[in-house]
């Protein structure tokens, strides 16, 4: 006789030939679970319950193929929604943790009181479900003695009623262990998320705050360099203050000449006759001591406020009306209304030439011999006319915005001195031959005295027939500057700046040009680069790395420059082709 009982997949075969079961055996592994029965002649016979998954039939490969493709699925899904999750979600838990925490401790907290629910009413709830409240593994061995007993005694109503009996005790144990390791799944589940999650909301806070640390220390590092700046004023002004005092002793020295001179013109002698060597030796020894006393220092100047740069004085005059202005943009402050120089200068010094050129005191070379020392000097008026310093001390000084006209810097230091923005027409830099070196000056063994322009700055300047003959130079820088007619001959010129420079009849004879900056000059021959490296020392220049394209006139007359430069050039000898000069690309 054959009893079976199937869930799902699982089939439980019975097979009962004989009349009553005895006792169970032990199961071997692979085997089903073997009893003994007694037939009604008294032998034994087996009884084997089998259990079996039953072969695969096209429902199981249909099943299978599904289970595949939802796993694909489930993981497609998984990287859609991991990957923003990723991006985004960081964010999100940092803004927002508190309200995550929250769900999920409430999610917790749920699971925890459906388990408890679960636990004391579990009696009731399989009662209903399977009519069974209690599900132990050793009450499944009396039904299943029952089925057998009642199919030897080909009792089936009671075989059957045995086997609905088991069958609901196997769905009732399975559903009991099956909700429990959910609940258990679930809770467990939860606590590591939480776990992970606090880890994870303790990272991101950590990140948050760091992200605020960063510009905390930021904003940390620009008030400490705020603070280095106003220290470093502090300290300026402080020398400033110190150099101030020298202003009553400069003033001094004012009243000095000024009586000379007319205790000089009260003898009946004429004002264009007194000079330095009509000075009393006293005066003229306050003068050095002055010079050398006088110390460089950085101090406050007014922003857009310098009378000789037009440009500051047109945005501070369209400040009252910007809105006809094509670019308001020009007129955006540009910081603190007073700034510091960028450089260290001593105004007193420039003020001591200012007084010597305004009483008459063209000639300083006497005052140069004897030690008088005008580095670092401020100029600030807006001429310089005829003045000789020849062999001066000008390293560093600033003639910034002024016209110099007919003077003279023969043999002078001027490293690193600023001509930048002005004027300067029939002035001669040259250096002096050994022969005309005037007393009490000595050349010694030198076969020149030259003039040394190191770093010497005349960018935005316009220079008119002057003259370098033999200077001793190094970038010397004429960005943006208009230089027409001056004569650089056997000037050594080593990495001289002619950026945007606008070039009209110069001399570069035996000029020694090593690695010149023409890019963006403007000249006004064609053959200007032949004839420049013609010029100048052989090897000096190479004329191959340049190339001249044409330049529309209109581009000429916007050079900063040009509307001075036709001031001393007349307009019609820079009517005609014009040309840029610029780079070739890999020389």
């Amino acid at each position: 006789m054959l009893c079976f009982v199937k869930r799902g997949r699982a089939t439980f075969l019975v097979r009962l030939p004989a009349l009553a079961c005895r006792t169970w055996g032990r199961p071997k592994p692979g085997d089903g679970a073997r009893m003994s029965i007694e037939n009604p002649e008294g032998s034994e016979e087996s009884v084997t319950i089998v259990v079996s998954s039953g072969p695969e039939t096209p429902d199981d490969e249909k099943r299978a193929s599904y289970q595949s493709v939802l796993i694909f699925l489930v993981f497609m899904i998984g990287i859609a929604c991991g990957v923003p999750a990723a991006l985004f979600l960081p964010t999100f838990l940092s803004d927002y943790g508190a309200a995550v925490l929250a769900i999920i401790l409430g999610a917790m907290l749920f699971a925890v009181i459906l388990m408890v629910i679960l636990f004391i009413f579990r009696a009731s709830l399989f009662r209903w479900l399977f009519r069974r409240s209690e599900v132990e593994i050793s009450k499944f061995a009396g039904p299943l003695a029952d089925v057998a007993r009642h199919a030897a005694e080909k009792r089936v109503p009671e075989a059957t009623q045995a086997a609905r009996h088991f069958a609901e005790l196997a769905l009732s144990r399975y559903a009991w262990v099956s909700t429990r390791r959910w609940l258990i799944a679930s809770i467990s589940g939860l606590v590591a998320a939480i776990a992970a999650l606090a880890g994870s909301a303790l990272l991101f806070e950590q990140n948050k705050l760091l992200r605020e640390q960063s510009g905390l220390l930021i904003e940390q590092n620009q008030r400490i360099e705020q603070q280095n700046t106003l220290i470093e004023t502090d300290i300026q002004l402080a020398e400033a203050e110190r150099s101030a005092q020298m202003g009553p002793e400069v003033v001094e020295i004012g009243s000095l000449i000024g009586a000379e001179r007319q205790a000089f013109m009260d003898a009946g002698n004429n004002l264009d006759d007194f000079g330095l060597n009509d000075l009393t030796s006293s005066t003229r020894s306050r003068i050095v001591a002055a010079t050398l006393v006088a110390r460089p220092y950085r101090y406050l100047a007014v922003r857009d406020a310098n009378p000789r740069d037009p440009d500051s004085m047109y945005r501070t005059a369209f400040l009252k009306r910007p809105e006809i202005l094509a670019d308001p943009s020009m007129l955006r402050p540009q910081g603190a209304s007073e700034i510091l120089v960028p450089r260290a200068v001593s105004p007193e010094r420039g003020d001591m030439l200012s007084m010597l050129f305004g009483n008459s005191i063209l000639q300083t070379e006497a005052l140069s011999f004897i030690g008088a020392d005008f580095s670092y000097a401020e100029y600030r008026r807006e001429e310089l006319l005829g003045m000789s310093l020849k062999h001066a001390l000008l390293a560093f000084s600033n003639f910034s915005w002024t016209r110099i006209i007919e003077a003279k810097f023969r043999g002078s230091q001027m490293d690193r001195a600023e001509f930048e923005h002005t004027v300067i027409r029939r002035s001669d830099f040259s250096s002096i031959p050994a022969a005309e070196v005037e007393k009490p000056f000595d050349a010694g063994d030198l076969d020149i005295w030259p003039t040394s322009m190191v770093g010497t700055s005349f960018a935005g300047a316009v220079l008119h027939r002057d003259d370098f003959t033999g200077i001793h130079s190094a970038v010397l820088d004429f960005t943006d500057a208009a230089i027409a007619e001056c004569n650089f001959t056997r000037a050594s010129l080593g990495g001289v700046i002619f950026r945007n420079a606008i070039l009209f009849g110069n001399d570069f004879t035996d000029a020694v040009l090593l690695s010149a900056d023409l890019e963006g000059a403007i000249v006004f021959e064609q053959t200007f680069l032949g004839q420049l490296a013609a010029q100048a020392q052989p090897s000096t220049f190479v004329p191959e790395r340049w190339k001249l394209v044409p330049l529309p006139a209109a581009e000429l007359a916007d050079h900063p420059r040009y509307a001075e430069l036709t001031n001393h050039v007349a307009e019609t000898e820079l009517i005609g082709a014009v040309w840029r000069i610029e780079r070739v690309e890999g020389k």
